[in-house]
């Protein structure tokens, strides 16, 4: 663990964060993957799995005509037909495989009816699969491809980095919806006795008691969160006007506070201190080269997902983009919102074991002075970022495959 700054912000992958009075609500990236096939068609949950994060959309397919036959068949046979099939996702097969509702696996000859007649959806599945994992690599290795451009305001940005969670409440609205859901629930009887204006009154009376406490509780929760908003967009004007002047206290809370809300491809600490108004010091604790995905997917011209790892050669160049783009990336962060600074000393590591005493030591592979001037000046879709490390007085030491060796960073 690093132990040379002060500050330390741990930033992770598709999570955003947003401010309210009521606390801290977030939203992720993609998710799941599995389809349900059954009596209203074809149903597909696409993303990672084994993280428990999915999605269920329908992939609705038109009837033949062979479903009229189906309800001219006995019960028992329609109610097998139309049993529900689950299709999941099998790592260890790296294919769908299928299962009825209870939990049996279909047989072969069941499958592959199943399989004839989804095939457009289930090549979709598989679309989407090969996305998801490619998806997880090209992300990491464009990251020198997304730098963050220099503000044009701080005082816009203070102001529009906050979000209200709550919509002020309209009491026709609430009233409205509390109206129709109330005579759902009664019976025939009752709601004819609503035609005449005496019952029809009281009925509006009681619930319009009850769309105005609803009412007021909302209107509470939101006028609460909109001062809180507001004071809170006080404080960052404040914070920016002294990050402008380039106060070091105001720039380290301020850059922290974007920090949270970054989104990173891969889960990481990123250590710093803001030396002056214009110098800052920034650590990276890297990923591990087995954290970079080692899988990659095509879809071949049969339809069929094919699932193989990457050569050793490619896995390493691929970490070695992720980590000289991570440079490149964090430095353009601070510099976007740190709009004194013009140089930043930014070094990477890797937490390894120290076999003599079983703690984890940092080990740096690379150290960089980077000024503004020479990183905006960079035709980075061109450029390979350990290459262009050249730029920023390097201290690295890696062989022609990219294999770091250990380096003492810039003090």
């Amino acid at each position: 663990m690093s132990f040379r700054f002060q500050k330390r912000v741990r930033v992770a992958p598709g999570v955003r964060l947003n401010f309210s009075k009521r606390g801290i609500s977030t939203s992720v990236g993609r998710r799941g993957a599995s389809v349900t096939a059954g009596r209203r068609g074809l149903y597909g949950n696409t993303g990672i799995p084994g993280t428990g994060l999915s999605y269920r959309s329908k992939i609705n397919k038109k009837s033949h005509s062979s479903s009229k036959k189906r309800h001219s068949t006995k019960s028992s046979k329609t109610n097998e037909q139309h049993q529900p099939i689950e299709v999941l996702w099998d790592d260890s097969l790296q294919d769908v495989r299928f299962e009825k509702s209870n939990g049996q696996a279909l047989t072969d000859q069941e499958e592959k009816q199943v399989r004839r007649q989804y095939k457009k959806q289930l090549i979709k599945i598989y679309e989407d699969k090969a996305a998801e994992i490619n998806e997880k690599t090209n992300r990491l290795l464009d990251l020198h491809h997304h730098l963050f451009p220099p503000i044009d305001s701080l005082s816009t940005n203070a102001i529009d980095s906050i979000e209200m969670s709550l919509r002020e409440p309209n009491k026709s609205t609430i009233f409205q919806n509390i109206y129709e859901e109330k005579k759902k629930s009664l019976s025939i009887f009752e709601k004819l006795k609503l035609l005449f204006p005496g019952p029809r009154n009281k009925f509006s009376s009681s619930i319009d008691n009850e769309a105005l406490a609803i009412y007021n509780e909302q209107l509470h929760e939101y006028t609460e969160e909109k001062n809180a908003v507001e004071e809170e967009k006080e404080n960052r004007l404040t914070m920016a006007n002294n990050v402008a002047e380039g106060q070091v206290e105001a720039m380290e809370e301020w850059v922290g506070l974007f920090l949270d809300e970054l989104d990173f491809p891969l889960e990481t600490d990123v250590d710093f201190q803001v030396r002056s108004s214009d110098v800052a010091y920034v650590d990276i604790d890297l990923p591990k080269l087995e954290e970079v995905p080692i899988k990659k997917a095509e879809i071949l011209k049969s339809g069929k997902l094919k699932i193989q790892d990457k050569t050793q050669r490619d896995h390493r160049e691929h970490y070695a983009l992720m980590v000289g783009g991570s440079a490149l990336y964090l430095a353009s962060f601070f510099f976007r919102f740190l709009p004194t600074l013009q140089t930043i000393t930014l070094s990477g590591y890797n937490q390894i074991v120290d076999p003599s005493t079983g703690h984890d030591e940092d080990q740096y592979i690379y150290s960089l002075i980077i000024d503004k001037k020479t990183l905006y000046s960079l035709h980075t879709e061109r450029v390979h970022p350990i290459a262009a490390f050249d730029q920023f007085k390097p201290k690295i030491n890696a062989t022609k495959t990219y294999m770091f060796k250990e380096i003492v960073p810039y003090d």
